[in-house]
């Protein structure tokens, strides 16, 4: 955080001062990422769309994340948050992209992958990054901890991107 602004704020500057777009794919935030990102005045110039997908079935309707990667990887993976990135870029055209997947709990996966664990994917045009994060406390705020680190990993990849 600069300057006693959000880091939501500091992301819509950092956008607007490079001219680019954001859209997102969230499945475990629910939407919980745009619209904190939305709360921010001046955001109608950076965002441009974000899709919800909670199930694999709108996942792979949606963003084209494939039937394999969802059946070999599961939801709950880096190659589908990859997918997910790699999709909602396609769609949206937007020069920046960010992805989320995991399980905010309370119960961890089918395949025993904890609770907390969760995927995030950001995309500056043709630079990509996933990583894997666990979050602790109750369903809330796992959710509200991976929306934050996603905006996060953001304006590092933007701060990257300005310097190259």
């Amino acid at each position: 955080m600069i300057d006693n602004i959000s880091i939501e704020e500091e992301l819509v500057s950092k956008l607007k001062n490079c001219g680019f777009h954001l859209s997102a794919a969230e499945s475990c935030t629910g939407g919980m990422l745009i619209s904190g990102i939305i709360g921010v005045s001046g955001a109608s110039d950076v965002i441009e769309e974000s899709y919800i997908t909670y199930s694999d079935r709108v996942k792979h309707k949606l963003l084209g994340v494939s039937e394999e990667t969802l059946k070999k990887y599961t939801a709950v993976s880096a190659e589908t948050a990859d997918e997910m990135l790699t999709g909602c870029a396609e769609k949206s055209g937007s020069e920046c992209v960010i992805s989320v997947t995991g399980y905010a709990g309370p119960s961890a996966g089918d395949d025993g992958t904890p609770a907390g664990t969760v995927y995030i994917g950001c995309k500056v045009l043709d630079s990509k990054e996933v990583e894997k994060y666990h979050f602790d406390g109750d369903r809330q705020s796992v959710r509200e901890q991976a929306s934050k680190e996603a905006v996060k990993k953001m304006i590092k990849m933007l701060d990257t991107y300005k310097h190259e």
